[in-house]
């Protein structure tokens, strides 16, 4: 088990270096040998989602209001 201390280092590391991790992220889901993968790659789908979704309500709700949404 590893220790608290180690664990925060970690967490510290990851939050500084972002684009980093998000390669290690990426190296370690492509491998597929960690129980993390199946994690990895839905969230990773789960956050494409959002984005185009977030996308497609902003360009709705721009049209329903500009053609007189009431």
């Amino acid at each position: 088990m590893e220790h608290p201390v180690d664990k925060a280092k970690d967490v510290v590391h990851a939050v500084e270096h972002p684009v980093e991790t998000a390669k290690a992220l990426e190296r370690e889901a492509e491998e597929g040998s960690s129980p993390r993968t199946p994690l990895i790659a839905i969230t990773g789908i789960t956050l494409i989602l959002g984005v185009i979704f977030v996308i497609l309500l902003a360009i709705a709700l721009t049209l329903y209001f500009v053609y007189g949404g009431e």
